[in-house]
């Protein structure tokens, strides 16, 4: 067999596996393009403002564990057969619905929301599992689909509202109402806790630099702040964690990003029906982040 044979057909032997491994995604096809998106997005020069952090990773789910979970109906990719949550997330819920202590849900529960829907989150979980929404724009951005949230059970409340889960201070916002900003009543209810550490949960990105996270711009307010405005807004003494669901409903996005800001750490997730797809947990104070 003479040389040049011999680099033709590992010339064409390389082509041929790199289209088929492109082509029809053979694993480690999404890992692969989840750490290059990753990657990509870590070099944009809006992220390079924050430092990156990470949560340690738990193999289960421990009792009386918070959970925070977005963009829980999955893949837009399979909405049109998939109108509840997807499957990866109804089966974690399913299965440890009686270790949960809580589930926040940060926006986008259900591509199509209906009453029906709603009613049957709490049916397929338990009246004794606390369910919080922070609305995204699939919830709430129509006015049918807004009306909807209001009747059902998770949408009696006003926003910006306070719950405590394991004396850890969480505020839930309505980030669509406010065109993905801030309300000044979120600024003024996380500066009054007398806690050193406040979790925020809400759908959008609060900052224009970390947009290029986002699942979409929909809705977006063109004065979003940046984040160095962000944060002088807010108690420089306290540890603002900000739980954020508008991400990772697409390949190019990561499963989930931890990112630092002086003293507040945004951490980013969204389920997409990909591998990797991860739950953010809450545990006596501390995260972790729970492959599903």
């Amino acid at each position: 067999m003479s040389i040049k044979f011999l680099n033709f057909f590992l010339i064409c032997s390389v082509f041929v596996f790199g289209f088929s491994f492109g082509h029809y995604k053979y694993p480690p096809y999404y890992q692969i393009a989840n750490a290059k998106a990753y990657v990509t997005n870590s070099l944009t020069s809006d992220l390079k403002k924050f430092s990156t952090c990470s949560l340690p990773q738990s193999f289960e789910v421990i009792d009386n564990s918070h959970a925070f979970l977005g963009h829980a109906y999955g893949s837009p990719r399979k909405m049109k057969r998939n109108n509840g949550l997807a499957k990866n997330a109804m089966e974690f819920i399913t299965n440890n619905k009686s270790k949960l202590g809580s589930i926040t849900f940060t926006g986008d529960v259900f591509s199509s929301p209906s009453l029906d829907k709603w009613k049957s989150l709490r049916q397929k979980t338990s009246d004794n599992l606390k369910i919080f929404v922070a609305p995204g724009n699939s919830d709430i951005q129509r006015l049918d689909s807004r009306d909807v949230f209001q009747i059902s059970e998770f949408g009696q409340q006003e926003y910006p509202f306070l719950e405590y889960l394991d004396n850890t201070p969480v505020i839930f916002e309505d980030s669509i109402s406010n065109s993905w900003e801030v309300s000044n009543a979120t600024i003024e209810l996380a500066n009054n806790i007398d806690s050193k550490v406040v979790i925020i949960a809400r759908h959008n990105l609060p900052s224009s630099d970390l947009l290029s996270l986002a699942n979409s711009k929909s809705g977006k307010s063109p004065n979003l702040n940046t984040i160095e405005k962000l944060v002088q807004r807010f108690d420089k003494d306290t540890f603002f964690y900000w739980m954020i669901g508008d991400s990772g409903a697409f390949p190019h996005l990561p499963r989930l990003s931890c990112l630092t800001f002086k003293n507040h750490t945004f951490i980013v997730n969204g389920i997409g029906e990909l591998p990797g797809d991860t739950v953010v947990l809450l545990h006596k104070g501390k995260f972790y982040e729970y492959e599903i």
